[in-house]
């Protein structure tokens, strides 16, 4: 947490440096995934759990191979994969994960996705979820229930419409509709000022040969009425604004979706009523 700080307070004072130091902040500020401690229950609950690893490349960033941790509760064949989000790690989902298990039959995954938790890497992106999901995937089949959270919930999304898999029951929690918007956000709490930030989406289209609009969900979401999809958000969402989530869902009037306002984007996955609703979906398998 403490370089996680530091770059905040540089990135309040980045107009004083000189333009080539001030991309390399951005990078940091935008990529950069603080590595939270875990708390006691955290750690009690990844004692219980088949620990793997996984590779994949990190193709835009070091250029080398990441390895990334991963974490398997029970061998049923109710196959639930589970995707943190942006600066966050499997054991988030303590609270949830504890209560899947008391489901029968039921084998939970989940993994810190490169750059964040336990797992390698220095910087993190978008690209290294997805490959990260795609590995577990080919490692334990495809999953009977996909659960996201914000960034996680995108990936989610992206690997399915890629790897053309339909799981019997897609969750995602505050899901993060235009990946741009929530870079916006990010430079809007530390007030970027403006050509700075157009300047850093000419680099980005440079370094993944495609602007940062390529990775808009509309883009990837190309799943029938007939996929049970749920989505759980808070209207007053302050990482994830639901003006775009609300667009999405009017071209989309047969998702599921509920409304937790006032919850907050983080706590989300802990709040009770909402885990409350997400097993009561379970029963559908």
């Amino acid at each position: 947490m403490k370089l996680y700080k530091q770059i905040h307070q540089q990135a309040r004072n980045i107009s004083d440096l000189d333009k080539q130091a001030a991309e390399a902040l951005l990078w940091k500020l935008l990529c950069y995934a603080p590595k939270v401690p875990l708390r006691m229950v955290h750690e009690q609950l990844l004692k219980k759990a088949e620990n793997f690893q996984l590779p994949v490349p990190d193709t835009y960033f070091s250029g080398e191979e990441l390895i990334f941790n991963g974490f398997k509760w029970g061998n049923g064949t109710k196959k639930i994969l589970i995707t943190h989000g942006w600066s966050s790690k499997a054991a988030d989902f303590s609270v949830l994960i504890e209560s899947l298990l008391t489901e029968d039959n039921v084998q939970v995954i989940a993994f810190d996705a490169p750059g964040n938790g336990s797992s390698g890497g220095e910087l993190s992106n978008l690209i290294l979820y997805i490959e990260a999901i795609k590995q577990i995937i080919d490692k334990f089949g495809q999953p009977d229930v996909l659960i996201g959270h914000s960034l996680g919930a995108l990936a989610n999304m992206i690997t399915l419409d890629q790897l053309q898999v339909v799981p019997q029951l897609l969750i995602s929690i505050a899901p993060v509709i235009r990946l741009q918007a929530l870079f916006d956000n990010i430079m809007n709490a530390v007030n970027i000022p403006d050509e700075m930030r157009s300047s850093f989406f000419v680099t980005f289209e440079a370094t993944f040969r495609r602007p940062v609009t390529d990775f808009d969900l509309d883009n990837y979401y190309h799943f029938s009425p007939e996929m049970q999809h749920w989505i759980a958000y808070d209207e007053d969402d302050l990482m994830v604004d639901s003006t775009y989530l609300k667009e999405f869902l009017h071209v989309r009037p047969w998702i599921d979706v509920t409304n937790y306002k006032g919850v907050g984007h983080e706590k989300l996955i802990r709040h009770i009523p909402l885990l409350n609703e997400l097993k009561s979906k379970m029963p559908s398998l």
